[in-house]
């Protein structure tokens, strides 16, 4: 849980970038993939894989639909 969090913070911190619009999604990307999810994978090696992937997973699309301007709300069942 605490690479999470520090993703979090790491995701806060980039916000204006990953979440403004004047941005390309290429750019989004790539702040995303080089600060954040290095920061995420931090020590992954170690990490009982059931466990802890599907709280990256979750928290990963979470961020990726942020990034994206969508919402859980705006997905039609």
């Amino acid at each position: 849980m605490a690479r999470v969090r520090r993703a979090w913070e790491k995701f806060r911190e980039f916000l204006p970038i990953v979440t403004g619009k004047g941005f390309s999604l290429k750019l989004k990307g790539k702040a995303y993939t080089s600060r954040v999810r290095s920061c995420s994978f931090y020590g992954s090696e170690t990490w009982p894989m059931k466990v802890n992937m599907n709280s990256w997973t979750l928290n990963e699309m979470s961020m990726l639909r942020c990034m994206c301007g969508f919402s859980l709300k705006d997905s039609k069942n």
